[in-house]
């Protein structure tokens, strides 16, 4: 009776490609690992060692990681590959990914052993045996999130050796080296932080093609940036893109150096204090008119009631706030409303209430008549309509430089002042005239903004290289902002929630961010076996969060969904994912947020209503054989059997014993008895449950069924091609 291992192979192949599905999950064994370059190691029951180059953040479609195993017993052979981590010890690593290929032509299994069956010659690698007459090897594993064998989005998986089919309940093969996974949309979460976590990120330093930045004005409506640069010769105004950066325009060649800048939106117009006279900028058309004003002094503080047709300016060494009505768009005349209000001391700072149409000013002098010697710190107000000094000056302490920069906010009615001595900031009440508390503002502050959007106050400091944010409300630091040394003036844009730094020549664009907050958690989930199963989340936070995925079995290790990113995860439910939890991972450039986890059950899919067909099997109508305890029996598969679950074929008994049959899969197998033998082949369709996959292979066969516990000859396999 000719045979050939080529030959058998390839009838019992076209017989049973469903067992050739459970070779799969005896062949593969636990994951394969990437990230940056973060390799893995493991020792095994018997000092074996195995390496991983990658097993961090791996790409779920696919990576070709190099694994290599040293100190291995080269009397057994091995499989490697990537599998489901064990539950627990003593358990065997299953399913696996790479289903049945046996060969490696795949990369995603490999078989290696020194001494396999015959059947195996030319399927397996060869260990290298050393002098110390253990064996080793390196071998290139392509590691992927899943395939038809197993799911690594779903359970924890590891690039891994395991015993092979021949002596498969050894456990002293098994090594194992974990890996994870990325979501596909661009690696890990960032760190966790509380919800609702603000950080002020650098977005971008704009510096002029002449001279140092000076001054700056933000028109947030139109999303432009004034920028006024000075070189000692030439002096520029450019105008900038605040969502882009980009200089949009041609800058404008200036007659003079610039010593204020006061922005009226609505009326297109951007002042600018020229020396001792006042020039006007349409932001519409791009020209420049000069000689709007002109006033006895220098000019070096400038403030501007948005769509109030006023323009305040403070002079130096007059000590005076002369107000000018400047209607509502650049070609306007202007006029000087009433006369000068002089001031006790030079003017420190300069801001404009608009609910009351009134500028406020600080101030801050030496009071000689006491010892040791005190200092004025005072808040006046200038009537807008009159260009009087309204109300009684506001004493804000005896502080040596207690009174500087000022900025309103007109929605509440409070003015901040800055007290650069104290490194504090007065918050008042402008409303009662009072002082309602003091805010700590970093070191010695003078510029000042307000954003109302945000409830921030951003405090320049004049010492350090930083501008403060301080919450009003909390009265207290947020956070210390790296601007460039000694900061010399702010402006803010709400649209894009940035403040605008002067420093060190150069203009620093530093943009609010929010960490991601909670909107929707996702809900249990009750899904029936292979349907559809949905969770959904979402949150806010400023940039919008991206949203990823994670799963854990029992709550405690957590593994990314690899390939899941937005609020909505969809997924064919499987019992084997019964009672996994799931949660949301919401991430932008500030932090991340984990949700509470939701569990999800699957239920078994209905049974057909009575009276309806039963379930058949692929294969026909089987005969029954006999059996004869002496003589044994025989029993012949047809081609319609009406077995449940079963694919049909022949199960022949030996002598001297009863033949017995199984199911792997779906397909019906004999084994052998005591003292007999038996043979199997099955028909064709169906899958493995663990693996869903087939391949060609007589070894597959072999490890599928010494995986379920059953004992196969080759003789019987051998057999069966005579039959």
């Amino acid at each position: 009776m000719p045979d050939s291992a080529p030959s058998v192979r390839r009838s019992v192949a076209a017989a049973v490609p469903l067992l050739l599905a459970a070779a799969a999950l005896a062949a593969a064994a636990p994951g394969t690992a990437r990230a940056a370059a973060v390799p893995g190691e493991a020792t095994g029951p018997t000092g074996q060692k195995l390496t991983v180059s990658e097993t961090k953040n791996i790409n779920p479609a696919g990576l070709k990681v190099t694994v290599t195993g040293t100190g291995y017993d080269v009397t057994k052979g091995i499989y490697l590959a990537v599998c489901r981590v064990p539950a627990a010890p003593g358990e065997q690593p299953s399913p696996c990914l790479g289903g049945s290929d046996f060969t490696g032509g795949s990369g995603s299994t490999h078989w290696i052993s020194n001494n396999p069956p015959a059947y195996g010659q030319g399927l397996v690698k060869k260990f290298t045996v050393g002098a110390d007459g253990k064996g080793s090897f390196t071998l290139e594993l392509t590691v992927k999130a899943k395939d038809s064998g197993a799911d690594c989005t779903q359970v924890r998986c590891a690039v891994v050796t395991r015993a092979d089919h021949t002596h498969i309940s050894d456990r002293d093969q098994d090594v194992i080296v974990p890996v994870t996974f990325s979501s596909g949309s661009g690696g890990e979460p960032t760190p966790e932080v509380p919800a609702g976590t603000v950080r002020h990120q650098t977005v971008r330093t704009l510096t002029p093609a002449v001279g140092a930045a000076q001054y700056l004005a933000a028109d947030p409506a139109a999303g432009r940036l004034y920028v006024a640069s000075d070189d000692g010769s030439r002096r520029q105004l450019t105008t900038y893109d605040t969502g882009t950066g980009r200089i949009t325009g041609t800058p404008v060649e200036l007659p003079a150096p610039v010593s204020a800048l006061a922005l009226d939106a609505p009326a297109r117009s951007l002042h600018l204090a020229l020396g001792d006279r006042i020039a006007t900028y349409d932001t519409r058309t791009g020209t420049l008119a000069d000689h709007k004003a002109k006033l006895s002094g220098h000019i070096h503080l400038l403030a501007a009631h948005p769509a109030g047709g006023t323009v305040y300016a403070a002079v130096q060494p007059a000590r005076s706030v002369t107000v000018f009505a400047t209607g509502r768009s650049p070609s306007t005349v202007w006029r000087q409303i009433g006369k000068p209000a002089v001031h006790p001391f030079p003017v420190a700072g300069l801001a404009v209430d608009t609910a009351a149409r009134r500028a406020y000013t600080t101030y801050v002098g030496p009071n000689t008549s006491t010892t040791p010697m005190s200092f004025h710190n005072v808040l006046t107000a200038i009537d807008g309509r009159t260009g009087r000094t309204v109300g009684t000056p506001l004493s804000l302490g005896t502080t040596a430089l207690g009174s500087m920069g000022v900025t309103v906010d007109p929605v509440s009615r409070t003015g901040y002042v800055a007290n650069l001595a104290a490194g504090t900031v007065f918050a008042v009440d402008l409303r009662a005239n009072r002082v309602a508390g003091t805010l700590q503002a970093g070191s010695n502050p003078k510029a000042l903004a307000y954003d109302g959007g945000s409830g921030t106050l951003y405090a320049a400091s004049t010492t350090a290289p930083v501008v403060t944010a301080v919450d009003p409300a909390g009265r207290r630091e947020k956070e210390e902002l790296a601007a460039g040394d000694r900061p010399s003036g702010l402006a803010l844009d709400p649209g894009t929630q940035s403040v605008f730094v002067v420093a060190e020549g150069k203009v620093t664009q530093l943009q609010r961010r929010v960490s991601p907050a909670q909107a929707a958690a996702p809900k249990a989930v009750t899904a029936v076996a292979g349907k559809e199963a949905v969770f959904t989340a979402s949150a806010t936070g400023t940039p919008a969060p991206t949203t990823g995925w994670e799963v854990s079995s029992d709550g405690s290790a957590w593994l990314p969904v690899a390939g899941a990113s937005g609020p909505r995860l969809a997924f064919t439910a499987a019992k084997a994912h019964h009672g996994n939890r799931y949660r949301a991972v919401f991430s932008n450039s500030v932090g991340s947020l984990r949700s509470a986890p939701a569990v999800l059950k699957v239920t078994d899919a209905p049974k057909p209503p009575p009276g309806g067909p039963a379930p058949q099997s692929a294969g026909g109508t089987g005969t029954s054989g006999t059996g004869g305890g002496s003589t044994g029996g025989t029993s012949t598969g047809g081609t319609g059997g009406t077995t449940p679950g079963s694919t049909g074929g022949t199960t022949t008994g030996g002598t001297g014993g009863t033949t017995t049959g199984g199911t792997v899969g779906g397909s019906s197998y004999g084994a052998e008895s005591s003292t007999g033998s038996g043979s199997s082949s099955g028909g064709g369709g169906g899958s493995l449950a663990s693996t869903g996959t087939s391949a060609l292979g007589l070894t597959a066969i072999a490890a599928a069924l010494a995986a379920t516990g059953t004992v196969t000859t080759l003789y019987a396999l051998r057999r069966r091609r005579t039959l």
